[in-house]
């Protein structure tokens, strides 16, 4: 029998539907409840599913608590996103955004930080997923410096491949610290580390002494 064009997609089609729909799911249920009370019985309600769709999908809870994860990143651009640094902006100010969005859910925080410790083992869900994404943040990360070097807004000696792993440890451990003890503001403290990291105050200054030196 003959096929129309895209037909074949139909069944990807609704694969990616239905992954996306109990990803939604779970993220709103940690969100409302904490991990916890992830359950294939309560996603499957939540999102209209039968239990064996969500196995289907999902075979494991880990897999499930990872999907979630996955679309608050989808959610919320938790990403850091490069940006020219032309641009004039604040790249600093644009982390702290960034760093402040999950804030209002603690939940999907711990869950964060759980799964990462987790993702130690490479045998587990989260090992893969993690790996993944640590490593698209270090890539934005390192070519967010070279954009600030290239704009004399970074020490050129900044190894950018350094700087991205270092970022990412300060990032991830102060969340864990704020998880804690929340008596510190979080996006402040690490964008603070971002200008630190980028010797951002030293290249003010020499801008400034080049600046006055030329109109001397």
């Amino acid at each position: 029998m003959a096929t129309t064009p895209g037909s074949k997609r139909g069944p990807y089609a609704r694969t990616r539907e239905r992954r996306q729909v109990v990803a939604t799911a779970v993220l709103g249920l940690v969100i409302e409840q904490g991990h916890d009370a992830v359950t294939v019985a309560e996603v499957a309600r939540r999102a209209g599913l039968t239990e064996a769709t969500v196995r289907y999908h999902f075979p494991t809870r880990d897999h499930l608590l990872i999907s979630a994860l996955a679309q608050a990143d989808a959610e919320d651009s938790y990403l850091l996103v490069a940006r020219a640094a032309s641009t004039g902006r604040d790249l600093a100010e644009d982390l702290r955004l960034v760093v402040e969005a999950p804030v209002g859910h603690p939940n999907r925080m711990r869950l964060f930080t759980i799964e990462a410790a987790n993702a130690v083992d490479p045998a587990h869900p989260a090992h893969s997923w993690f790996t993944a994404r640590n490593q698209a943040v270090k890539l934005q990360l390192a070519q967010t410096l070279r954009e600030l070097q290239a704009a004399d807004q970074a020490h050129p000696e900044i190894d950018p491949d350094r700087f991205a792993r270092q970022m990412v440890a300060i990032w991830d451990g102060l969340q864990t610290q704020w998880l804690i003890d929340p008596d510190f503001d979080l996006g402040a403290e690490v964008a603070a580390a971002f200008r630190s990291l980028t010797r951002a105050d030293a290249m003010a200054a020499r801008r400034a002494i080049a600046q006055l030196a030329a109109e001397i």
